[in-house]
């Protein structure tokens, strides 16, 4: 198997004898063992070394069967610095390769899957890209600031059959799973509304070189940055210091649509499982947002919208200091700052407050539940066992475009403040197309790589 990566022989083998491409994992590879044989193991590239991708390293260290064979970053220091903790641990000088160029990476023969943690405006391009090079994928949230796209990057995966997994990690969880279970068993009664609240731009602003909304100032690209490679398919804008930042790329709008999609989206996919609504999105959006008109982060930077689902549950979607005197006028338990989601029913409420989790009564924590969602493997296993079984992950690429489709109407709303109708199965706004504008961009040629 030295020229023929494992999940194409295993797809190869599967196709030549007419079955369907479902291998159970004990046929390929033990799970965390160590003595996984070579060709057992998936190849992994790793793509984006910032804050995010030391998560994935934890991760990805301690699953036996599979190997981050690649890395990736617009910042030279940290793509090499990111392979030589892999090879340390690995024992090896040169498992692990560093590239400047993530479509070099995808050219690979060798690597059978990728984990795309560059930012937010890369994730969908890149998530393209890898379908079409037969690779799966694993992509960090938000999914696009592009809404346009997403449904390309829709064909591209199920034409390619990749295995695609969001990085909603919370499904995972065991306490937000049984929540969502305990929500989808009827036990807070029929489900009538969800809160849902995020971080906005002012949660982390100490750490801003300038505050509150980032420097303006241009100052000297650092030579260890390639910062035409991290603007990407977005427009070039002058650097400051708060540009090429963990902060400045999520509160650009020419990288982000800002902590509206990059944090509610955890909340909104636990809101959508316990609303049944992966496969859709609700039709109607009302309310209020504002962005700043100083600084360089100038995406939403208060929210407070009403939606409403085609199945009549309501949805109140929050930034976290317009949702604190709404939560805490019922929630027993001591505020804090962060995300957080609250399902109601006509016998009850339960939801978490940013780690802590509450219910109108705490007898509903004991209750059985019939319907099971998943086996609570951790976000990354769950991953990799359907790339081996080519089965459906938590949170496949319907889940992650529905989700991201009420960041998108959230943001027109705001920006046009007007009501915004939305048909989900056409996915698109209806009958205004000032809004309908908001939700393409233009884009660099040199970058386009869909």
């Amino acid at each position: 198997m030295s020229n023929m990566s494992r999940r194409s022989f295993v797809k190869g083998t599967a196709l030549a004898f007419g079955i369907p491409t479902l291998v159970p994992i004990s046929v390929i590879a033990k799970e965390n063992k160590d003595d996984a044989l070579p060709n057992d193991r998936i190849n992994v590239g790793q793509i984006g070394c910032g804050s995010i991708s030391g998560y994935h390293k934890g991760h990805t260290m301690r699953m036996k069967d599979i190997r981050v064979v690649a890395t990736c970053d617009a910042y030279k220091s940290r793509r090499e610095r990111r392979a030589a903790e892999f090879n340390k641990h690995y024992g090896g000088s040169n498992v692990t390769t560093a590239h400047a160029d993530f479509r070099e990476l995808l050219a690979r023969k060798d690597i059978d899957a990728v984990i795309i943690c560059a930012h937010d405006n890369w994730h969908t391009p890149m998530s393209i890209a890898a379908a079409k090079a037969g690779k799966d994928i694993y992509c960090q949230k938000p999914m696009s600031i592009d809404f346009t796209m997403m449904r390309h990057l829709r064909e591209e995966v199920t034409k390619a059959k990749s295995v695609f997994q969001f990085g909603t990690q919370f499904r995972s969880m065991g306490r937000w799973r049984l929540m969502v279970e305990l929500v989808r068993n009827g036990h807070i009664g029929k489900l009538e509304r969800i809160e849902v609240w995020s971080r906005n731009l002012h949660h982390d602003a100490s750490k801003y070189n300038v505050k509150p909304y980032g420097s303006t100032k241009e100052i000297p690209i650092p030579e260890d940055l390639d910062f035409d490679a991290w603007q990407g398919p977005s427009p070039i804008v002058p650097y400051t210091a708060d540009r090429c930042t963990r902060w400045g790329g999520f509160h650009c709008p020419e990288t982000s649509l800002g902590f509206l999609a990059g944090c509610a989206i955890h909340p909104l996919g636990i809101a959508q499982w316990g609303n049944k609504t992966d496969h859709t999105s609700p039709i109607r959006y009302e309310g209020t947002g504002n962005i700043p008109n100083e600084g360089i982060f100038r995406t939403l930077e208060h929210w407070d919208m009403h939606c409403e689902y085609e199945n009549g549950v309501k949805l109140h979607l929050m930034d976290h200091q317009t949702a604190k005197p709404v939560i805490t006028k019922y929630c027993p338990g001591k505020w804090r700052d962060g995300d957080g989601v609250v399902f109601h029913g006509t016998e009850g409420w339960i939801g978490n407050c940013w780690n802590a989790f509450y219910a109108s009564d705490n007898k509903i924590w004991k209750q059985e539940c019939k319907e099971k969602l998943h086996d609570g493997k951790e976000h990354h296993r769950n991953w990799i066992d359907c790339v081996k079984t080519r089965k459906q992950t938590l949170c496949h690429v319907e889940m992650a475009i529905r989700c991201d489709t009420i960041c998108h109407m959230t943001r027109a709303a705001a920006l046009t403040k007007r009501p915004i109708k939305f048909d989900p199965k056409k996915e698109e706004i209806v009958g205004d197309p000032e809004a309908s504008k908001l939700l393409s961009l233009k884009h660099r040629d040199k970058w386009k790589v869909w």
